[in-house]
């Protein structure tokens, strides 16, 4: 059972009239990525962090494609 957020619960009546059951409603996946950005940015100056990010990223895609042999 995950916590949803309280401002999502106030939406929740209308998805239900709506859609019908808040059957899987769930948040929690997508902002649990916000901790891969934020971990991302550590060797930042904090003046550019979507650029600092973006080459993290593609270092790493770099890596994976390397380390499984271009797949």
């Amino acid at each position: 059972l995950t916590k949803s957020k309280f401002h999502f619960l106030l939406h929740i009546p209308a998805y239900i009239r709506r859609f019908g059951p808040p059957i899987l409603f769930s948040t929690e996946c997508f902002e649990s990525f916000n901790h891969v950005f934020r971990l991302s940015c550590v060797h930042s100056n904090h003046q550019a962090l979507s650029h600092d990010s973006c080459n993290v990223f593609a270092y790493n895609d770099i890596l994976k494609h390397i380390a499984t042999g271009g797949f």
